[in-house]
């Protein structure tokens, strides 16, 4: 008996072993057999097909980079696909989560005793100016990818398409725009200082 790709039926430890050893007719199989799964799961849990696409991406990759730990005593091939791909797409929704949260916190005050001191109060000035000008020292790729991500309301995929680049190029320029916006009311020191130009990783 052989499977679908013409190679011997094989147990799925050895199955496992041939597609962590990159073994093409392997990775052929199981995506036969897993692929569409996994696209399910990544469509309940993170709900929109760019990121369920991802997500089959990203579960096959680190299969092929943890095929040594496969046990067949714990499950099926399929099963442990799908718990791979569980525990991506989780760290995904917390990583939105975290993201939004970080987005949503209001900019550092000082402490409460020195609020009512004259000089206490034009630093807290001073800092929620930075916070009002926080998005204009963004890039424009930046602070476009964020508006569209976080007041559009789009996913990373579709801000991917809508700015004609790629996912990973628009998941990296929404979190670098993050980052500069929960450093911003840090950054009196440096008010003058030019934000880093437009790169691959974060523009």
């Amino acid at each position: 008996m052989t499977t679908d790709t013409g190679q011997p039926d094989l147990t799925d430890a050895a199955l496992i072993g041939a597609f962590g050893s990159g073994e093409r007719w392997a990775a052929d199989e199981l995506y036969r057999r897993c692929a569409r799964r996994l696209f399910g799961l990544g469509l309940r849990l993170l709900g929109n097909s760019g990121q369920a696409e991802d997500l089959v991406r990203d579960t096959f990759l680190r299969m092929r980079r943890t095929a040594g730990s496969y046990d067949p005593a714990r499950g099926s091939a399929d099963t442990w696909a799908l718990l791979q791909a569980r525990s991506l797409a989780l760290d995904a929704l917390r990583r939105r989560t975290a993201e939004r949260r970080t987005l949503a916190r209001p900019p550092r005050q000082p402490p409460g005793p020195q609020r009512s001191r004259p000089g206490n109060l034009a630093v807290t000035g001073d800092l929620t100016r930075h916070g009002r000008t926080a998005l204009a020292r963004l890039t424009p790729g930046q602070r476009t990818a964020l508006e569209l991500a976080y007041f559009g309301g789009k996913t990373a995929a579709q801000v991917a398409r809508i700015q004609g680049i790629p996912a990973g190029v628009a998941r990296s320029r929404i979190r670098a725009a993050l980052l500069r916006l929960h450093r911003s009311p840090a950054a009196g020191d440096a008010a003058g200082r030019e934000p880093a130009g437009d790169g691959a990783d974060g523009r």
